[in-house]
């Protein structure tokens, strides 16, 4: 097979990729300790084995879950809202520090609209906490890479997941290509 690739596994079917793609799954699943199949199988929405990644934000990106999500706003909430969920204190010290310009989270409403009374405000899911909602795609992915820098995660996964707000469908082939450590 001219240009090819086969990846075999006991007891499951052999499939033929072309190169390019063989190399991103290939950097997709190593950047984050998955296999092949388990990157195949969350974009596919097939359940997998083991639900957790040893990247779980990243996991959590290319869930049915998530890409259900329509909206660049509904996308942006549904991030932090898992963020905040699992690094609850970080996030916490994160919107207390927050000094210069404009709060992006606050612990009420009134507070974001205290800033400018033309704010639209929408609570994060699961949380105490409050989002500006009325900025532009590129401002919501620059804030969430501050938030998830700010937490400790790596670039390539701040790369990918912000990458994921104000794309359309499934991980874009060039997006893949992000993931290498």
């Amino acid at each position: 097979m001219n240009g090819a690739n086969r990846f075999t596994m006991p007891h499951v079917k052999n499939i033929e990729v072309s190169d390019e793609v063989f190399e991103a799954l290939q950097r997709l699943a190593t950047g984050f300790h998955r296999t092949p199949d388990d990157v195949l199988a969350a974009l596919l929405n097939v359940p997998a084995a083991s639900p957790e990644a040893a990247e779980p934000l990243a996991a959590y990106v290319i869930s049915s879950d998530f890409r259900a999500k329509f909206t660049d706003a509904d996308k942006y909430l549904a991030l932090l809202s898992w963020v905040a969920e699992r690094h609850r204190d970080e996030f916490d010290e994160f919107i207390r520090t927050q000094t210069n310009g404009r709060p992006y989270l606050s612990l009420s409403r009134e507070e974001i609209l205290a800033t400018c009374r033309y704010n639209q405000a929408r609570q994060i899911d699961g949380t105490p906490y409050w989002a500006i909602m009325n900025i532009d795609t590129a401002t919501k992915r620059r804030f969430l890479s501050r938030v998830l820098d700010f937490i400790g995660y790596r670039d390539a996964v701040i790369e990918f997941v912000c990458s994921a707000i104000g794309m359309r469908g499934a991980v874009r082939r060039s997006r893949l290509t992000a993931l290498v450590a």
